[in-house]
Order: structure tokens, then C-alpha cells, then sequence
């Protein structure tokens, strides 16, 4: 290959990256003149009109270099690393798909930055830990993802907390990722009403020729499920006061349907929109720092709770 068209392929893949390049830069590394250099980004510029109208080779007086602009969908470093560090903490799926999934993101960058990435995350993957189930789920979440879109009805043995297995027929409707787990939001014929399975715990799954019944068909606001769980626990959705005296982003965060009424001298009153089994969960991890105000039943079932933790401890 001439040194012309490995010099031109070199800048056109460090654009790719979405780094930012100088004529000086690439002048200097292959002895041209940088009218020369000039001259590559004039072809490369032909070339995204042509066959990459979606991409535009732009220049930036802050950083004086030319940098690609508009829907260019290519990783750089900084955005693999931060995908491969959200896998990690999330635990989401077994030690030889996590390490695929991070393969597969190190595959955009250069070797260069290969080898740097790897220096990075190295020691959080060789001591990443798999969950407790150890179940591949990247071929279970495609194949249910695609009965969502299809409107499938399905027959699931599910294996329930307690162990014991039951079976049931279902439409999924949504997946949701929530605290190291994919739950499968579906329409239980058997119970008559929508259900939490959570994906790792369905055994076995036959989908059915016949199909669902119009009421059942609805698509589920996954989206808006997010903004009020807290857990995948089912629940009626309320509105609830409580008064917080830790770190209010915290509270704010975990419920997205929230906002502060009311500033006190050591704490906030804090109102959400939510799920009620799924927000106790959450209120009693905070301790001493939570104090519910409304309303008045759901702050009554929080005392019970309490009352029957406090029994643990007294007898």
C-alpha cells in the first residue's frame, strides 16, 4: 500500500474514533508538508458527501483541528469506558458473556487504545463476580424481546422465591433491568393482571399459536414503569410525603416522580409518585434518616414494618 493511501486510511480512522487531528499533527508524523495533509481532509471531505452525507468534516477554532460532525455513531475511548464500567457494576450477566460484551466494545477502539483500556478495567474484570443464578440470559433476553414485539402468548415454569415451581400463561409486555436482575413485565392469564417474572428465574418457556385477547395486547408504558419502581415488587401506585434528613439527590434520584416541598432547618419533606411496596423497601433501608408523613395508611403499614423488625431484635 502507497504511504499516501495508508496516510489518508490513518487520518480518516483516527476521525472515526471522533478524535481531533491537526495538519501539524499528521505533517509531522509522516515528514509531508501540511498543505499535503490539506489536501487528504479535502478528499476525505469528498468522500462523507458522497457515501457519508450523515457525517461532516467540520474545523474547530477552540482546538484547532478538524473533528467529524453529525450522526457519527462510532465509540470513542471515553464512551467505551464508560459502557464497559456500567456492565461491570451492573452484574447483569455471567463472567463469559461480560467478558464477550467487553471484547466485543475493545474491538471499536485502536490497539493502542486497546491495550490502554484493558490497563483500566483489567483488575475490576478479573475479579468480577458472577451472580448467584449463573445463567446466560443474552439469547433468553433477545428471543423474549422479540415475543414483546410479536404479541406472543407463552407457557413459563417459573421457580418462585420460595422455590416451588409453578407455570403460567403469559404476554410479555416489557423488560426491565432493575438491581442486578431483568424482570419480564407480563399479563398473567392465571392471575388476571399484570406480574413481575424475573427472567433468570423462568425455567422453561413454549410459545402458543393462539394469541392474546385485545385488553390483554396493550402496550406497556415500560418507560413510565421506570420514573415510579423502586423494586420489582407489585403494588398500587400512590402519592406519599415523607420527611429526609440524608442526602436529598439520593432520594430525589431513586424517585424520578419526585420533588421537594418543603425545606426544614435539618432535613427536607420530600413529595413522590410511586409504587408502595417497592418505596418501603427503600424507605426503611434509610433508617433513622426517613420519617413518612402521608398517607395516613401507607405511614401505618410503614409502623407495622417496623414493629415487626423491632421483634426480631427483643425476643
Amino acid at each position: 500500500m502507497s504511504s499516501s493511501a495508508t496516510r489518508l486510511l490513518d487520518i480518516y480512522h483516527k476521525l472515526l474514533t471522533g478524535a481531533s487531528i491537526t495538519k501539524e499533527e499528521f505533517a509531522q508524523k509522516y515528514e509531508v508538508d501540511p498543505r499535503t495533509i490539506q489536501r487528504d481532509l479535502a478528499d476525505i471531505r469528498l468522500f462523507l458527501e458522497e457515501y457519508r452525507p450523515d457525517a461532516e468534516l467540520k474545523y474547530s477554532h477552540s482546538t484547532k483541528g478538524f473533528h467529524l460532525a453529525g450522526q457519527n455513531n462510532t465509540l470513542g475511548k471515553a464512551e467505551t469506558l464508560a459502557l464497559c464500567k456500567i456492565l461491570l457494576a451492573s452484574r447483569a450477566f455471567t463472567k463469559k458473556e461480560t467478558d464477550h460484551l467487553l471484547g466485543a466494545l475493545n474491538d471499536n477502539l485502536t490497539p493502542a487504545e486497546q491495550k490502554e483500556l484493558n490497563w483500566i478495567i483489567k483488575n475490576e474484570q478479573s475479579n468480577y463476580v458472577e451472580l448467584q443464578h449463573t445463567k446466560a440470559l443474552l439469547q433468553i433476553l433477545w428471543e423474549f424481546s422479540n415475543y414483546i414485539v410479536k404479541h406472543r402468548l407463552l407457557n413459563i415454569v417459573y421457580t418462585r422465591q420460595d422455590k416451588k415451581q409453578v407455570t403460567h400463561t403469559i404476554l410479555p409486555k416489557a423488560i426491565i433491568f432493575s438491581d442486578y436482575y431483568f424482570y419480564v413485565v407480563s399479563y398473567s392469564q392465571d392471575a388476571e393482571k399484570d406480574l413481575f417474572f424475573r427472567l433468570d428465574w423462568i425455567i422453561d418457556y413454549t410459545p402458543l399459536e393462539k394469541k392474546a385477547g385485545h385488553s390483554q395486547n396493550l402496550r406497556y408504558e415500560d418507560g413510565k414503569l421506570r420514573q415510579n419502581i423502586q423494586y420489582m415488587t407489585p403494588g398500587e401506585l400512590i402519592t406519599i410525603t415523607f420527611e429526609f434528613s440524608g442526602t436529598v439527590e439520593a432520594a430525589l434520584d431513586r424517585f424520578p416522580n419526585s420533588k421537594v416541598i418543603k425545606k426544614l432547618a435539618d432535613s427536607v419533606v420530600i413529595e413522590a409518585e410511586t409504587i408502595d411496596q417497592g418505596a418501603m423497601m427503600w424507605l426503611l433501608s434509610q433508617g433513622k434518616r426517613i420519617k413518612v408523613l402521608s398517607p395516613a395508611d401507607f405511614k401505618a403499614k410503614m409502623e407495622q414494618e417496623i414493629k415487626k423488625m423491632l421483634q426480631n431484635y427483643t425476643t
